[in-house]
């Protein structure tokens, strides 16, 4: 198990250098008053792991949360378990919207936090798991 954890940290890690490299492919989601929900479609991945003798899908994808109200936006490396509604953010950034200038950035793994049906965290996961992009690896 603490080999897996190394494994998506270090992942992580290179997603976010990556990330910093290559242009991203930002695809709107949905939206909630002033905060529209992107997913950059050129970051998802795919993990099949093994849990309790079950093969499962876990997938992993940037996503920009845009506060236009605020002239923010957030962007963060996270990784959904659909089976379970759960996420984990493993990195993010918080960025002036109008400039992209980085106003803080952390490459520390969050814990892994619930999501309802109902939230729009959901309707990513719906969205990454469609997306034209998305492959398992």
């Amino acid at each position: 198990m603490n080999i897996r954890k190394i494994g998506c940290v270090l992942a992580a890690c290179l997603m976010v250098f990556m990330s910093r490299v290559y242009a991203e492919n930002m695809q709107f989601v949905d939206a909630n008053g002033s905060t529209g929900y992107y997913v950059d479609t050129d970051s998802i991945s795919s993990d099949q792991v093994v849990e309790n003798d079950v093969q499962k899908t876990l997938w992993t994808a940037r996503v920009a949360v845009i506060r236009a109200d605020l002239n923010r936006r957030y962007i963060y490396l996270m990784q959904f378990d659909p089976d379970k509604r759960t996420y984990q953010i493993f990195a993010s950034e918080v960025q002036r919207y109008d400039t992209k200038d980085v106003l803080q950035s952390s490459d520390q793994a969050e814990p892994v936090r619930p999501y309802l049906a109902t939230s729009p965290m959901n309707e990513i996961v719906q969205f990454i798991m469609t997306a034209p992009s998305s492959s398992t690896e």
